[in-house]
């Protein structure tokens, strides 16, 4: 039946003896030059027997005391006849196990009993390779015998340390007296040093993290100042951005009124251009693109008059002029871009009104299907597509005056897209006698 053991193992490692070994190196950490000076050694007044006394601070005699002196501890010296010495000389090993080995010294070589045992031990230098310490025995009842002989000198101090002087002039502490005292003494002191040593660590720490913890506290009460501020502007960012948009509409709607042809410009303008030989027989406006066909005397006079005329542009013929029969006309197709600038909607303004009344052009008499054939063909431009009737309309010069003049409000003007544009300039004042709201032409 296998037996249950008590031993901590885990996948068979002892872990009682790891914890020692992770340990005992820094058992002795606070006799480190680095951190000895955090566990101050306590003075001590040793009695030596007979009337002498020495001061010492810890294993260190001080041979020059200045002022008298004040020790926290008393130790007693034992004389040499209560003690018995043993030097034990031992392989290299830690000074705990050097301690341990002297111990199972001590007990195997002492002629006292184990209740009246008082032993102590000093590892002293040793050759390289080797370790080695000092061994003092005493009775406990010879110990407490001299201790009591020694009473008027302790002066009331009810637990004294004994000691014994080593080879090496260092005291070996008899254990089981006075030294826990001063090893407790020891042991506040090197707590108290290590937290100061903490505290330091800490208050280090804290001032390098404040800049950061600062800038962390700036930038979240920054973040929710913005969160503040957005909410308190948010009614007003939604109106900027209402605006904004309706600012972008305005501009698209800006840039399709400016790219906009206005077909009475054209219209007009064609009847002042075009000669009195040239019939239309069909009108086509297509955004800034417009289609003529008609008849007229030269064809290639006629193109070479439209492209030089400022605001027409890419003038050219989509099919070659064709002569009708026997007759002197030619029959032509030809197309031309329009400028914004010039027949767009932008630049139909009071000023350039007012400049063509200033001019004092002659509105020619115009037969009256071709101003239903005007109207029709500005009605379906809105389409992008339109076409007037194969009714000829001549082409009257500004200067044909003959015939009853037509009277603005009736013939010469009309309303489309904001101004009033008017063909041939400013509407002329209509002779005395009978006029009519329209007049008809016939082609010669």
């Amino acid at each position: 039946m296998p037996s249950i053991s008590s031993d901590a193992r885990f996948l068979g490692v002892d872990l009682h003896a790891l914890w020692r070994e992770i340990r005992s190196p820094w058992q002795g950490m606070h006799a480190w030059p680095l951190f000895s000076w955090l566990t101050p050694s306590a003075p001590v007044v040793l009695l030596h027997p007979g009337d002498g006394l020495s001061f010492w601070l810890g294993d260190e005699k001080q041979s020059k005391v200045a002022g008298p002196i004040k020790a926290s501890f008393t130790a007693v010296e034992l004389p040499e006849e209560l003690v018995l010495r043993r030097t034990l000389t031992l392989p290299p090993m830690s000074d705990s196990d050097v301690v341990k080995a002297g111990a199972l010294e001590v007990r195997a070589i002492s002629p006292f009993s184990d209740s009246d045992l008082v032993w102590g031990g000093k590892t002293v230098d040793a050759p390289a390779g080797s370790a080695k310490i000092e061994l003092a025995l005493a009775s406990r009842k010879q110990v407490a015998q001299y201790l009591a002989s020694q009473a008027a000198r302790l002066g009331g101090v009810s637990d004294p340390e004994v000691w014994v002087r080593s080879s090496q002039l260092r005291p070996i502490v008899m254990r089981g007296y006075g030294e826990g005292l001063r090893h407790a003494h020891a042991l506040r002191w090197r707590r108290t040093g290590y937290g100061l040593l903490a505290v330091m660590a800490l208050l280090t720490v804290a001032i390098a993290m404040t800049p950061t913890l600062q800038l962390r506290e700036r930038a979240i009460e920054a973040a929710q100042s913005y969160q503040d501020a957005a909410r308190r502007t948010a009614p007003v960012v939604a109106k900027r951005d209402a605006l904004m948009q309706s600012a972008e509409k305005i501009g698209m709607l800006s840039e399709v009124l400016g790219t906009r042809i206005e077909p009475l410009k054209v219209l007009d303008k064609l009847t002042q251009l075009l000669p009195d030989d040239t019939y239309l027989q069909s009108f086509r406006l297509q955004g800034a693109k417009v289609t003529i066909v008609g008849l007229t005397n030269n064809a290639a006079a006629l193109m070479q008059l439209l492209g030089n005329e400022p605001g027409l542009r890419e003038v050219r013929a989509p099919s070659a002029a064709t002569r009708m029969g026997n007759s002197a006309k030619e029959m032509f197709a030809i197309e031309f871009m329009l400028d914004p600038h010039v027949f767009g909607v932008v630049g139909n303004t009071p000023g350039a009104a007012s400049s063509a009344a200033a001019s004092g052009a002659v509105i020619p008499a115009l037969p009256a299907n071709a101003v239903a054939s005007a109207a029709a063909s500005s009605a379906s431009s809105a389409a992008a597509s339109a076409a007037i009737p194969t009714t000829m309309v001549p082409a009257m010069p500004a200067a044909n005056t003959a015939g009853p003049a037509v009277s603005a409000p009736a013939a010469g003007k009309a309303a489309f897209g904001g101004a009033t544009p008017t063909f041939g300039g400013s509407p002329a004042k209509a002779p005395a006698g009978p006029s009519s709201s329209s007049a008809n032409r016939t082609p010669p």
